[in-house]
């Protein structure tokens, strides 16, 4: 029987109140011999909810795991669609194809409720080559399951007929409207090209959009089908676990300074803004040993204490930083169709209007004034005068000092509109970081088809790379900026630039009218890392 040595590294989400405490525990490896090697482990989150009325969905938790041996680097741990144990009332969800890079983990269609779940002794098999004498690391992140909507009414846009958000995605004079006949199209603007803004394109329920009317070649391109998505943006707990299984190379690429830098220095920012992401132990050069990183908010070199900023929404994260994340953990970026579906739900019209200039939580009201925190740091990061009428979100006018902790309006009292929560329950759609998604309205963003879940693995200088002669394309492939170039993955595959992304929901550098879902007019420049950048991911359902 194989000896294998395990530890188990908690990416743990401890939130308060509405927030879920996300703990992977007890990681094992079973091996009961040849075909038959299975991970164990056990998982438990708060305020979890399956529900079949209203939004209809629920929640669950991204499972992956890496391994290494005594002096070698860290390796994705794939697993198998065989030998899966999942205790009563749950059940689980692999990506297509015979490596799995990770298990969807959820409530089964007979548990219905919110609170607290536990999940004891679960089973996936996973490959029976792995080596002996190993370290393993489980890694967590939860996620929120966007349903596809059961008519094909249009969710785009927030027009009223006469008004509309900046360069809105709209049917026909500036309106939200049923009729899903006619073609999307935006008013003239500096970002967007001619197709989108003049011709029109149509966007169809099976993932697909055309832009030729009516019939003509149907492209891959996210749209309406299931997805799940990750609930919060990315803390900066996430990225120091990212950054400590990556090589001394990886790490030169996805930090702003060298690895072997001392004892203390920042990660990602030349500037404070709430960043506190630091070198830990310096990696050295000569050898190639990589840094460990840590957070370190209180300043005193001891890491990873519990008012040490793990739980704030990391910034710093340029779009290439936020793709090999994105990679290396299973998930891929959205359109930008999809985050205002996020948002909205299944319809702008009908029963379901758009109101001109709302935010994620469905009005177009929201808390003016700067907020005054509480615990602040800690996983109880708490905003002591956030509204209890309208909207809370983190931007230039509530906190330009940097973001907020990830879900910090969600408590014990608060609904939708005060937490700030999409009409899914997914968090901060609006605010506190941008969302990095794929656009629409250039040729980079449309011909990024049928887009890949990651691999899991990075290439050797640490950047997102799909496989190689493979269908589907993210944006910034290959080095791409041009947003009227097509998209391509014809040589390392790998995700260097950001020709094809836009950002969607405004941040803490921006105006409250930046957070409305349906406003485009955000301007950045997409390869620099800044502090009111970062993000999250979802994952396809194929």
């Amino acid at each position: 029987m194989k000896k294998i040595l395990t530890s188990f590294f908690l990416l743990v989400f401890c939130f308060v109140a509405k927030a879920n405490n996300l703990v992977i525990s007890n990681v094992s490896i079973v091996n009961n011999g040849p075909s038959n090697v299975q991970i164990k482990f056990d998982l438990s989150w708060d305020n979890s909810w399956r529900t079949n009325v209203g939004p209809a969905n629920y929640d669950g938790a991204w499972v992956f795991f890496k391994y290494k041996t005594a002096g070698g680097d860290w390796t994705h741990l794939n697993m198998s669609a065989s030998n899966i144990v999942m205790p009563f009332g749950f059940d689980y969800y692999q990506n297509a194809g015979s490596n799995k890079i990770g298990t969807m983990i959820f409530r089964d269609d007979n548990n219905l409720g919110t609170g607290s779940v536990s999940a004891t002794n679960i089973r996936i098999g996973v490959i029976s080559t792995i080596p002996y004498d190993i370290e393993l690391r489980g890694f967590a992140i939860e996620m929120v399951y966007i349903p596809a909507p059961v008519t094909s009414r249009p969710v785009f846009g927030d027009g009223d007929g006469v008004t509309e958000s900046v360069n809105a995605l709209h049917y026909a004079d500036n309106l939200a409207t049923n009729n899903s006949v006619l073609p999307i199209k935006c008013d003239a603007n500096g970002f967007d090209d001619t197709e989108l803004e003049t011709d029109g394109i149509y966007v169809y329920s099976n993932d697909t959009i055309q832009t030729t009317n009516p019939i003509g070649t149907l492209d891959p391109f996210p749209t309406f089908k299931s997805l799940w998505c990750m609930k919060y943006e990315v803390v900066q707990a996430a990225y120091r676990d990212f950054l400590n299984t990556l090589t001394y190379d990886q790490q030169v690429t996805r930090t702003a300074n060298p690895p072997s830098s001392p004892t203390g220095t920042s990660a990602l920012s030349f500037g404070a803004a709430r960043n506190f992401l630091e070198v830990k132990t310096p990696g050295v050069v000569l050898t190639s040993t990589p840094a460990v990183y840590g957070c370190d908010a209180s300043g005193n070199n001891v890491y990873d204490e519990a008012g040490d900023g793990e739980w704030v929404a990391c910034n710093y994260l340029a779009w290439v930083d936020l793709a090999a994340y994105l990679d290396w953990s299973g998930l891929a970026p959205m359109s930008e169709l999809q985050y205002e579906r996020i948002c909205r739900g299944n319809s702008s019209a009908g029963g379901n209007p758009a109101t001109l200039g709302e935010y994620a939580w469905g009005t177009n009201t929201i808390f003016g004034s700067s907020y005054s925190l509480t615990g602040s740091f800690t996983a109880s990061e708490l905003a002591s005068n956030a509204s209890i009428a309208v909207g809370n979100a983190a931007y230039l006018t509530t906190s330009s000092a940097g973001p907020l902790r990830n879900g910090i309006f969600a408590t014990a009292s608060s609904n939708r509109i005060t937490s700030g929560s999409s009409y899914y329950g997914v968090m901060e759609m609006s605010g506190n970081m941008p969302e990095y998604c794929i656009m629409l309205g250039c040729q980079a963003g449309r011909s990024c088809r049928l887009i890949p879940n990651g691999n899991g693995i990075l290439s050797a200088l640490g950047n997102a790379q799909l496989s190689v002669g493979g269908t589907g394309f993210w944006p910034g492939m290959e080095g791409n900026l041009n947003l009227a170039a097509t998209t391509t993955c014809s040589g390392t595959c790998e995700v260097t630039s950001s020709g094809g992304i836009r950002f969607r929901g405004g941040s803490i550098g921006d105006p409250a009218s930046s957070l409305v879902v349906s406003d485009r007019g955000t301007t950045f420049t997409p390869t620099a890392r800044a502090s009111s950048r970062g993000g999250r991911g979802v994952l396809y359902i194929r």
